[in-house]
C-alpha cells in the first residue's frame, strides 16, 4: 500500500497568496517538507502558469489530517521550494486592511505596490539591513500652500529626519514628478536620495532596489507608490505629494487609492503621514476640520499669486458670422509674447478639432457603434474623420446621421487641432508646440516636446491637461476654451476645474487670461481670487446634500456587454444590492445594441465603511465585473 505522504513526520502544510493580477483565488495550499518562512515569496502553477505566491501560514500536517480528509479539494505537493523573504509584517498587515476597503485579495493588493521584476528576480535581492524600526504614533499632517513653500518645509523636514537617523518615503502621482522633485530635494543629501519608478529598465530598479535597503545611512526615497513594499525599518514620515493628483488611482485592476493605502500603511507602521497640494481634496480638507489631521503649517485658503489674471468673456462673440475662438485681447497677448521675445502657454480642455458632433434637425449625438461614446471631430491630410478616444473607433467625417438620415451635423466646441488652426492663420511666421495624448505617446516625446518649447524664444506650447505636467514658468498663459467641462456631469469636476487653473496661475510670471462664454461660474471667481475656503464651504454643502465624499464612501459596480446580457445581469444584481439603496445607470447617454454598460452605484455613510457582509457579496461576483471603491469618477 502506498504511503501518504501527509502522515509523515516532518511534513507541512503552507497556505499561500497568489501575487498575480488576474488571479482572484484568495488562498492556495501546499504540502512539503521544506523549512518555508512566513513572508517568503516562492513560485506556484495556476491555470498553467508559473506565478509568484506570498506565504502567510504554515501548520504541521499531522495535526490537521481529520481536517485534510474531510476538505472538498486535493492539496498538491511541492517537492522543493525556492523561497525569499521580501515584505516586513506591516506591509502584510496593511495589505490585509487594504484588500478588505477595496474588496478585492491580498494578493492583488500586493501586486499593485511591487515591481513584476522585484518579484521575479527575489533571489538576487541584498538583504536588507537591520536599520531598526522607527514609530512616532501614525500621526497624520497636511500641508496646503503653493509649490516653493511646500518643498521648503520637505527640506527641513527630511533634514532633521536624517538627524533623528531615520528615512524619509516621498510619495509622487507620475515620474515627470519625480524627476521635478529630485532636482529640489537632493541637494546637499545627493548619495543618499535615491528615485526609483516603474519606468526603470530592469537592470536599473534591481540595483537601485538593493542600494536603497543596504545603505547605512538614513535615505530619502524618491517613488511613486508601487514602491511602498521596499523593506527599510527606519522610515519614519511618508510624504503624499501633490495629494489631488488623480494618477494616484491604479488604472488596472484591482482599482486601488494609492493614497488610501499610504493612510493605511502609515497607521500600520507607526509613521507620520504628510498629504500636500496647492489645493487638497475636498474629503482631506474635512478631514483636516473634523481634527482627524493636524497641520504641518497653517493652511493656506488664500492662493496669493502674482499674475495679473482676467477673465474675457466669449459670449456672442463672432467676426463676420464665423465663431470667434481667440479673441482680441489674446490676439495682443500673442502679439506681445512674440514682439518679447517671450513664450506663452495655451490650453485646450479637449483633443481633436471639436469634442462632439450633434445633429442639427434631430439633437441626437454622434456616438461610437462599438462602445457608445461620443465620437470627436479631427483632421487628416485629405479629409476630416471622426474618433472615438475609448475605444478607437475611426469613421469618416461625411456620414448622416444614423437616426434621422439628415447631413446637418454640426461640430461642437473647441478641441486643440481646431485651436491650433486658428493660431496658424492668425500668426502664420509664430512657432507652435502642441503637447497632448495624439502628439507625445510616451512620457519621453513629451518631455521632448516641453524642453523645445523652453528653448525656444517667442513660441507657444498649446496643450491639454497632460500638458501642465511638463509645464514650467512661462511669461503668459491663456485658457482658450474649457467651457467644454462645465457641462461635465461629476461630482469632482468645480474641484478639477479649479485645480487646472490654479496649476496654470502658478506657473505664469506676468498675465493670464481666461476666455469663456460662461463668465459668471462661481468657480472662476475663486480661481481669480484664489478663495479657497469658499469654495471648500460651497463643495461640501452641495456633497453632504447629495451623499457624495466625504460623507459616503461610493461602490461602483461596472458591466460592459451586449445590451440584453448587461441589463439582466444588472437587474440581478439591483436585487441582491437592494438593501444598500443601489442606483444603476448607462455609462453613455446614447447606448448600442451590441457594446452597452451600466454602472450600479451605491452610497455607503463613511463610518458604515468597512461593511465585512457587503464585501463579501462584492468578493462573489465573477472578474467580468468591475468593482470599484472610492471611484474618482461616476461616469466611465
Amino acid at each position: 500500500m502506498e504511503n501518504n505522504p501527509i502522515q509523515e513526520t516532518g511534513v507541512k502544510i503552507i497556505h499561500c497568496i497568489p501575487i498575480a493580477k488576474g488571479i482572484f483565488r484568495e488562498r492556495l495550499s501546499y504540502f512539503t517538507k521544506s523549512d518555508v518562512p512566513l513572508g517568503a515569496i516562492i513560485k506556484v502553477s495556476v491555470r498553467n502558469r508559473r506565478i509568484s505566491a506570498l506565504v502567510i501560514k504554515k501548520e504541521n500536517a499531522l495535526e490537521l489530517k481529520a481536517d485534510i480528509k474531510r476538505a472538498s479539494f486535493a492539496i498538491k505537493k511541492m517537492d522543493s521550494i525556492e523561497a525569499f523573504s521580501l515584505f516586513t509584517p506591516e506591509f502584510i498587515e496593511s495589505a490585509e486592511e487594504a484588500a478588505e476597503y477595496f474588496a478585492t485579495t491580498v494578493g492583488q493588493v500586493v501586486s499593485s505596490f511591487i515591481p513584476k521584476n522585484i518579484i521575479e528576480y527575489a533571489g538576487s535581492l541584498a538583504n536588507p539591513l537591520q536599520t531598526g524600526k522607527i514609530g512616532i504614533k501614525g500621526e497624520r499632517f497636511i500641508i496646503q500652500t503653493a509649490a516653493p513653500e511646500r518643498f521648503a518645509n520637505y527640506k527641513s523636514l527630511i533634514r532633521e529626519e536624517f538627524a533623528r537617523q531615520s528615512s524619509v518615503f516621498f510619495c509622487l502621482p507620475t515620474i515627470e514628478d519625480i524627476k521635478k522633485a529630485k532636482d529640489t530635494l537632493e541637494k546637499g543629501i545627493e548619495a543618499y536620495t535615491f528615485f526609483i519608478h516603474g519606468g526603470m529598465s530592469k537592470n536599473e530598479l534591481l540595483e537601485t532596489w538593493n542600494k536603497i535597503v543596504t545603505e547605512p545611512h538614513p535615505v530619502l526615497i524618491i517613488a511613486t507608490g508601487m514602491f511602498f513594499s521596499i523593506p527599510r525599518g527606519d522610515i519614519s514620515t511618508i510624504i503624499i505629494e501633490r495629494e489631488s493628483s488623480r494618477s494616484y488611482k491604479t488604472q488596472k485592476r484591482p482599482l486601488i487609492d494609492i493614497r488610501a493605502f499610504a493612510d493605511i500603511f502609515a497607521r500600520r507602521s507607526g509613521k507620520r503621514l504628510i498629504l500636500g497640494d496647492t489645493l487638497l481634496r475636498v474629503e482631506t480638507i474635512f478631514h483636516y476640520k473634523n481634527g482627524e489631521y493636524l497641520e504641518l503649517i497653517p493652511p493656506k485658503f488664500r492662493s496669493l499669486l502674482h499674475a495679473d489674471t482676467h477673465i474675457v468673456s466669449m459670449k456672442n462673440k463672432a467676426s463676420k458670422g464665423k465663431f470667434e475662438i481667440i479673441g482680441s485681447e489674446l490676439k495682443t497677448l500673442i502679439e506681445e509674447t512674440k514682439q518679447n521675445n517671450e513664450r506663452i502657454f495655451l490650453f485646450a480642455a479637449r483633443k481633436g478639432l471639436a469634442p462632439s458632433i450633434v445633429c442639427e434637425d434631430c439633437g441626437h449625438t454622434v456616438v461610437s457603434k462599438q462602445c457608445g461614446a461620443p465620437m470627436m471631430l479631427y483632421r487628416a491630410e485629405r479629409e476630416n474623420f471622426f474618433f472615438c478616444p475609448v475605444c478607437k473607433e475611426e469613421r469618416n467625417a461625411k456620414e448622416t446621421c444614423r437616426h434621422c438620415g439628415s447631413w446637418r451635423l454640426k461640430a461642437l466646441g473647441i478641441g486643440i487641432e481646431r485651436v491650433e488652426e486658428e493660431i496658424k492663420e492668425l500668426f502664420p511666421t509664430i512657432k507652435i508646440f502642441r503637447l497632448d495624448k495624439d502628439k507625445a505617446k510616451t512620457h519621453r516625446q513629451a518631455r521632448s516636446i516641453a524642453e523645445k518649447f523652453e528653448n525656444t524664444p517667442s513660441s507657444i506650447l498649446l496643450g491639454t491637461e497632460m500638458a501642465l505636467l511638463y509645464l514650467t514658468t512661462v511669461e503668459n498663459a491663456a485658457v482658450v476654451s474649457m467651457d467644454s467641462l462645465f457641462s461635465v456631469a461629476d461630482f469632482r469636476i468645480n474641484e478639477k476645474i479649479l485645480y487646472i487653473l490654479l496649476t496654470i496661475r502658478s506657473n505664469v510670471q506676468k498675465k493670464l487670461l481666461i476666455q469663456t462664454r460662461n463668465p459668471d461660474q462661481l468657480i472662476l471667481d475663486y480661481a481669480i481670487k484664489g478663495n479657497l475656503i469658499d469654495f471648500y464651504r460651497d463643495e461640501v454643502t452641495i456633497r453632504e446634500k447629495l451623499r457624495y465624499p466625504p460623507f459616503s464612501i461610493i461602490i461602483k459596480i461596472a458591466i460592459r456587454g451586449r445590451k440584453n446580457t448587461v441589463e439582466n445581469l444588472m437587474e440581478k444584481l439591483k436585487g441582491e444590492f437592494q438593501e444598500y439603496s443601489p442606483d444603476i445607470f448607462p455609462v453613455f447617454a446614447a447606448p448600442m445594441e451590441k457594446s452597452y454598460g451600466l454602472n450600479l452605484v451605491m452610497k455607503i455613510p463613511r463610518e458604515k465603511w468597512v461593511d465585512a457582509k457587503l464585501v463579501q457579496k462584492l468578493r462573489s461576483l465573477p472578474p467580468s465585473v468591475g468593482i470599484e471603491v472610492d471611484p474618482e469618477s461616476l461616469l466611465n
